[in-house]
């Protein structure tokens, strides 16, 4: 059998059990008491209007006043010789010889030295007193019917209470990955209370999750052309007979490599963080948006000439530094890299747009986790990231908030 501590289920069953047992016996002994006592208080009563009879038949008649006499009852002088020698020396009052079933009234006659005594044998007066024991046998099993019934009544009540949290703790343990919403939410009670901190719990932890998961996804996609400039100019500085120059320029752009990494590294710890937790910074969104055109530029000479800036050259917005040059790094090199050709730039202190032509025979995949991460960190900072596509541009529309 479980113990109290196994279930909750079982520890409200234990407490229900004992008290239900308790209430049956102390109702059944408050019947049987009341049994007892109605039946006590019939005869006392009887045994009054008897004297009352008797004392006014005699207060007419005298001594021709016939004392009570029969099968139940019998009326004595407190002189007379037959009176029985257990209730001879009885007190004025009721009396009860409970062994033999008697009940007794000695009271006071006006004028009269001697006292009235009235002897009622119970057991010729009433039919039951022979089913006393029957009585007994029937209450009990009514008890035992009461203890049966409440035993079954007791299992159900602690069913429907435990109920609730056997199927909480099933859909915790089968939550899934999105939002959750657990049974009970709606209800005001503890149960609600329970269901609403468990549905948050979950939610902060698939949350966790998914900044975690995508965390090593992103990484691993940011990461890699840093970390092939960083190989490919180790490789060039191990030839033979490299000279200055491209030592130089090897090291550069091992440099800007290395600046890259950091940022991306601040950039995917920042979103890890929950929104809240970001620390934020004045940061000058329109040398960044000048100075990764000036990169791509670089880095495409194919689509200098194509690559067009409008707006505000100097904007300072309270944000990650890390967020906004990822922003801008990202939707620029998405513009630059998998447009065909033309690419425009507008900063307001509003939104950031950016439109590029597209082929739309080219089927590009470029596009996929760089919007990922730019979708991460627009909702992340509390932006608003827009994003349209037709048969000859694509368009990206971040206003700020």
């Amino acid at each position: 059998m479980l113990s109290p501590t196994d279930s909750f289920f079982a520890r409200i069953l234990y407490a229900l059990l004992p008290f239900m047992a308790l209430i049956t016996l102390f109702y059944s002994l408050l019947i049987w008491a009341a049994v007892i006592l109605t039946e006590d208080y019939i005869v006392s009563s009887y045994l009054n209007l008897e004297a009352q009879e008797f004392q006014a038949k005699y207060a007419q008649l005298g001594r021709a006043a016939v004392m009570p006499n029969a099968i139940y009852l019998k009326g004595y002088w407190s002189t007379d010789a037959n009176l029985p020698a257990k209730v001879r020396h009885l007190p004025v009052g009721h009396h009860e010889i409970e062994k033999e079933d008697i009940h007794v009234l000695v009271s006071e006659v006006a004028g009269v030295a001697a006292l009235l005594v009235l002897v009622m044998d119970e057991s010729s007066l009433s039919q039951t007193e022979g089913y006393r024991g029957q009585v007994f046998g029937l209450l009990c099993a009514v008890a035992g019917l009461i203890l049966i019934l409440g035993a079954i009544l007791a299992i159900a009540i602690a069913r429907a209470i435990a109920r609730p949290i056997s199927q909480l703790a099933a859909q915790v343990a089968g939550s899934p990955s999105g939002p959750p919403c657990f049974s009970g939410v709606e209800r005001k009670d503890e149960i609600g209370t329970l269901s609403r901190t468990l549905s948050s719990l979950v939610a902060q932890q698939n949350t966790a999750l998914l900044r975690e998961q995508a965390f090593t996804r992103h990484v691993s996609h940011e990461l890699r052309t840093p970390l092939s400039i960083l190989n490919n100019s180790l490789a060039i500085l191990r030839l033979p007979g490299c000279g200055a120059d491209k030592t130089t320029r090897c090291l550069q752009r091992m440099e800007g490599a290395l600046v890259g990494m950091k940022m991306t590294i601040e950039l995917f710890l920042s979103l890890a963080r929950a929104p809240h937790q970001s620390r934020h910074e004045a940061v000058d969104v329109g040398a960044i948006v000048v100075e990764q055109i000036e990169k791509y530029r670089l880095l495409y000479p194919f689509a200098a000439g194509a690559l067009v800036f409008t707006g505000t050259a100097s904007f300072t917005l309270a944000a990650s530094e890390a967020i906004v040059r990822s922003v801008v790094q990202n939707l620029l090199g998405n513009a630059a890299q998998h447009g065909a050709g033309k690419v425009r730039v507008i900063l307001t202190e509003q939104r950031l747009v950016i439109l590029n032509n597209r082929d739309e025979q080219v089927q590009s995949q470029g596009y996929g986790f760089g919007l990922e991460i730019v979708a991460r960190a627009c909702a992340h900072t509390g932006w608003q990231l827009e994003t349209a596509c037709t048969r000859h541009t694509f368009r990206a529309c971040i206003t700020f908030t």
